[in-house]
Parts: structure tokens; sequence; C-alpha cells
């Protein structure tokens, strides 16, 4: 048993929130029908790299789906659409706001269709506001939401997350979004509106940066690797490489001295406190800093480990050979028709009595469309080979 089993998710979406958002919920055991129009989703050729035909891009968020490829700009495309509405829980969307209606694929229109579909838009700015219009990709986003103000070193420039984290986080409020609308409509009968900005999202997940601002009303500065609020919070390098150590109260500061051999740095009134270290890390942390040079990444690791947090900074080849990795099933591969072994990142969601299932592999181009025609729509074997020759699908 899977806990969406018995739910068919209509994903239009393209490129990373949108398959993203759709991803998850497949993961949880949805039906996903990716509909992708003929050309298929851009991503499928942001590479390299590529394996089998295919971006390591697009194959990152698309697996547990079906895919089929139809061109809305025919009226048989439309009509297939509306049918899919029809027969579906949930669609998601990252057209600009507007753009469906004229092809009749608007909230309203598939509201009166079918009461109880709830119908997902992801776009850059919402469906309100006087940016509403402005295409929103990720960088941006990160440029105009404030998170690359505050992301670099003190005297570099700013800097973008080195993830597509606006796109991310949309897609998990999306997920969000939409199991809290489902859990509604076992009250309501009805299925609803929701309406996810990456612009929002962006804000939303600024928490105490933010919240820095808005009391002290005073812009954040940029940091590099070490915190606003918390000394110290950083990086240091080691002889043989970098490592970060975070402790995060006086407590732990005063072990922390013990540890590294300097007890006497705990019992000054310039570091006792947290508050007293922030002002004065421009004398402490130069004063760290040396000390850390005296030992290899392992060595401070297996001296301070086990008292408070820290760790290596590692690579991705470092991260992956990591036995956590594997025991938390973080890795996972499935087969595919023309990779063989796909790799993939594994779900965090850890479910018991309900887990993740990885089913099917991200679909190739127009891979099921002869199947969802005539499984989910009925259609004879004669009509989707005539759709096919008149090009309305692939």
């Amino acid at each position: 048993m899977q806990p969406l089993q018995d739910i068919r998710v209509l994903d239009l979406s393209r490129v990373l929130a949108g398959p993203y958002c759709t991803m998850v919920l497949g993961d949880l055991g949805a039906e996903v029908i990716k509909v992708e129009p003929p050309e298929g989703d851009e991503t499928r050729g942001w590479g390299p790299p590529f394996a089998g035909g295919e971006s390591a891009y697009y194959l990152c968020v698309n697996r547990n789906k079906r895919g089929m490829l139809v061109n809305l700009k025919m009226e048989e495309g439309k009509s297939i659409l509306h049918e899919l509405a029809l027969q579906s829980d949930v669609l998601v969307e990252n057209f600009r706001p507007g753009t469906l209606k004229k092809f009749g694929l608007d909230f309203e229109a598939l509201h009166t269709l079918n009461p109880r579909l709830i119908y997902c838009s992801i776009s850059g700015f919402g469906q309100t506001g006087p940016l509403r219009d402005m295409p929103g990709y990720d960088f941006m986003i990160q440029a105009m939401g404030g998170v690359m103000s505050i992301t670099g070193e003190p005297d570099g420039e700013p800097m973008k997350v080195g993830v597509a984290v606006a796109d991310l986080f949309a897609g998990q409020n999306a997920v969000i979004a939409i199991l809290a609308a489902l859990q509604a409509r076992t009250f309501t009968g009805e299925g609803q509106f929701i309406d996810i900005a990456l612009f929002d999202s962006e804000l939303g997940w600024l928490a105490n940066v933010a919240s820095n601002f808005l009391i002290s009303g005073k812009n954040p500065k940029r940091y590099g690797n070490a915190h606003a609020n918390i000394v110290p919070y950083q990086s240091f390098q080691a002889s043989d490489g970098w490592l970060v150590v975070a402790v995060g109260n006086d407590r732990q500061f005063e072990s922390f001295c013990n540890v590294i051999g300097s007890p006497e740095l705990a019992l000054d009134e310039r570091f006792t406190t947290n508050s007293a270290r922030v002002q004065n890390r421009d004398v402490l942390i130069p004063l760290l800093k040396p000390i850390f040079l005296e030992k290899t990444v392992s060595g401070w690791l297996s001296l301070i480990g086990d008292q408070f947090p820290c760790g290596p900074i590692n690579n991705f080849e470092q991260v992956f050979a990591m036995r956590q990795v594997r025991e938390r099933e973080m890795l996972v591969e499935m087969p595919h028709p023309t990779i063989g072994v796909l790799p993939l990142v594994g779900s965090p969601l850890k479910m018991k009595g309900t887990p993740v299932q990885y089913k099917s592999p991200p679909p190739l181009m127009g891979e099921h469309t002869a199947d969802i025609l005539k499984d989910v729509l009925g259609y004879s074997e004669e009509k989707v080979l005539e759709l096919k020759g008149r090009g309305c699908v692939k």
C-alpha cells in the first residue's frame, strides 16, 4: 500500500519546480501522467551530461511517471487534456499566468467540468501582483528575493546558492498544499485552486535572516560560511582540507576551548557569551584559525566529532561513497530502457507503514502515449493511430 495510490495527477509542468512536485507525489504512490508538448520538456536538452539519450537534469525529477506527447495547438489535443482532467484528482502546471486560459484549461473551466479537481499553478511571482506576468527562473528569483545579497564572502560579489533552491522549495510547497487540499476535499467534496510562487517560496525560507531584518531594520550582511547570530559557527582550514564547526551555546564553547587546547578563551570576557562572541568575532576567529591548521581534518573529527556538531566539507564523490547514504537508501538504482542501470538520489521520505516505492524510471519521450489514451480514456487502437498520424499526439 502507498498513501496516494488512488490519486491520479495530470502533470502539465516542465523544468524543475513542477516536475519535482509531481515526482514526490509519484513516489508516494500517485499515478502521474506527464504531458509534454511535441518537442518535449526543455530539460531533455539541458546537458551534458547525458545517458542513453537522456539528460541528467531531466532524469533527476521525473521517475514514477508515465509520459505522453500532446499538441495543445490542435483541437483534438485540447480535447484529450479535457478528458484527462475529468479523470484526474490533481492538475499541476507551471505556465505563465493566463496561458492555459486560451486552451480552456484554466481552473475555472476545468472546475466546471470536474469540481473535485485540485488545480495547482506554479509560477515565478504568482497569479496576482504587479510582477505576475514576468517569467521567473530560479536565478533571478534568488537575486530579487534577497538570498544572493546574503550569500558569498563579505568582500566578494553576491552569489546564488549552488542548487536551484527557489524551484525546489516551490515544488515542495506545492506538494504540501496539494496534500492539504486532498485532505480538505474529504470534508468539502470539492477541489480548489492552489497558487504557488517561486518568489513567495524563496521569501518563506529566509526564516531567521528575514526576521533579523524585520526586527532590527538593518540589511543583513554576507558572512561567507559564518553565521550572523552564532560564533564560532563556520568553516576552518585544517592542514589537509576543510571542516565546519558549529558551536551552538556557551556550554559547548567551553568544551570546545578545552578540546582545542585553549581553555583560556572560555574565560575571556569577550567570549564568555554567544552575544559577546558575535560582537567580537573579528578578534576570536583569527585566534582560532592557526589552531585548526595544526591537525588534519580526520584528526580534528576524531578529537571533537562526538562533542559538538562538526564535519568535513565533502565533494559529491565523497558524499555518495558514505555508508550513511547507502544505509539510508539515499542512492537508488532503477532499470532504464536506454541507460541500463540508472542511479538516482533516493527519496528523503522514510515511512515505515507506507514506504516510498520506485516503480518506473523517467519516461522516454511519448513512451506511454498510446497506453494512456487506451487505458485511461478508452480510445481504440484505430483512433490512437489516427491521432498519431495527424500529429496530434506522439
